[in-house]
């Protein structure tokens, strides 16, 4: 392995892992310094996880300029002058500036609204689909079917109003509707319509289910432009009534698009 190219495999597994980090790399020197521009260490939470930029103070001060960095909402790439014997205690005496740049990798996110059969089984796929995956409900725990595991896949979030929610989802969500209720899948389906295009919105049903409610939209003034965005029914292959293979289908049908958001996303708001 191109020891120049480490830090980028390195790097590789902190995204694959979801785990922010910044890259700290020593852009110029002036006098005498440990290290020579090009070289680079990564921080994640836990510390100095990949390389040296030449140990000691120095070190220290740029390791916790990138802590301070995951700790911001929006943490934005700066450049820092060291002058060693004035700010990190070194006898070298010369002076470093390094370049730090954060990545806030985090997964695609997938909600559902619907805590039923098939969007517990669709949760339980999300290591699988390498994403976060969230219910939402308007029922109380005790009401859904099947019993929610204690240790699952998913988070779950119950509430009395999920329409609500949809102006809380980011622009990248994927988002599947399959509540208990037609009636509040419809006020689902017209809140997500209004509040924007989302990359993935899925209505469960049949063909029939699905005729019936691109009428009500156009009644609510929707147009044949606006319902091409919903995929109804949902899934590929063969049309199943099983709920497992109702989400391995749907599974199949999100993984691409969660594969071609290019990394690291937006910090979530909230």
């Amino acid at each position: 392995m191109d020891p120049s190219s480490a830090w980028l495999d390195a790097l590789g597994a902190l995204r694959d892992r979801s785990e922010p980090c910044v890259v700290v790399t020593v852009t110029s020197t002036k006098g005498s310094t440990p290290r020579d521009p090009g070289a680079r260490m990564i921080v994640d939470r836990t510390g100095i996880a990949w390389g040296t930029i030449g140990g000691g103070r120095l070190e220290q001060l740029a390791a916790e300029r990138a802590a301070t960095m995951l700790q911001e909402e929006r943490p934005e790439a700066r450049t820092e002058r060291v002058p060693l014997a004035a700010s990190a205690g070194q006898c070298c005496g010369g002076e470093v500036t390094v370049f730090l740049e954060a990545f806030a990798w985090r997964k695609r996110r997938v909600v559902v609204f619907g805590a039923g059969h098939v969007g517990q089984a669709l949760g339980g796929l999300a290591p699988w689909l390498g994403a976060e995956v969230l219910l939402i409900d308007p029922r109380e725990e005790a009401e859904l079917i099947p019993r929610v595991p204690a240790e699952r896949a998913y988070s779950l979030r119950l509430v009395d109003a999920p329409e609500g929610e949809i102006d809380e989802l980011e622009d990248h969500d994927l988002v599947l509707i399959m509540t208990h209720s037609h009636a509040l899948d419809m006020d689902l389906l017209v809140a997500a319509l209004r509040r924007g295009t989302f990359p993935y919105l899925g209505l469960i049903g049949s063909q029939r289910k699905w005729a019936r409610f691109q009428k009500l939209l156009a009644q609510r003034g929707f147009s044949e432009a606006d319902w091409r965005r919903v995929t109804c029914p949902i899934g590929v292959g063969a049309p199943s009534k099983e709920p497992h293979q109702i989400a391995l289908s749907v599974a199949a049908e999100l993984a691409p698009i969660l594969q071609s958001t290019p990394s690291p996303l937006p910090v979530r708001r909230g």
